[in-house]
């Protein structure tokens, strides 16, 4: 039952016709996934990313703080692709800084010390974009009244 349930849920493309296969197999007893742990190996080994760590180097390359996306966020979805990537700590801290909009990096090159490691950066960054932020709304406060 817990095969059945599980593939309720393949919905669209080959998923689905794979889900239908494989239902088909269970309900006439020809099924050679006989439990649910054997199923999900079969469907990440069929769906599932072969290679997560060149994804997440691919993905930690392209990620950038575009306009709207706070510091927080950015620091966030960075993370998430860190515990990936198997990089060491440099890598990492020029990874994160690459991904920084020209107007943080200039904030942060015009202070009289560099901020050094990686956590240093989140830091410093988190401070400008907040500071950045909360001069946006007292500029749109100032501007409504």
């Amino acid at each position: 039952m817990k095969i059945l349930y599980t593939l309720s849920f393949m919905c669209g493309g080959t998923a689905q016709v794979g889900a239908g296969n494989n239902t088909t197999a269970v309900i006439g007893r020809t099924s050679q996934t006989h439990t649910l742990d054997k199923l999900l190996v079969c469907v990440e080994r069929t769906f599932g990313d072969l290679d997560q760590v060149r994804t997440a180097h691919m993905k930690l390359h392209e990620l950038k703080m575009a306009q709207g996306i706070t510091a927080e966020d950015y620091t966030s979805q960075f993370e998430m692709l860190t515990g990936r990537t198997r990089f060491n700590n440099a890598v990492l801290a020029d990874a994160y800084i690459w991904g920084l909009p020209n107007s943080i990096l200039q904030k942060v090159f015009t202070q009289t010390t560099l901020p050094k490691g990686l956590d240093k950066w989140k830091t410093v960054v988190h401070n400008l974009d907040r500071l950045h932020r909360g001069l946006m709304e007292l500029r749109q406060v100032h501007w409504l009244k």
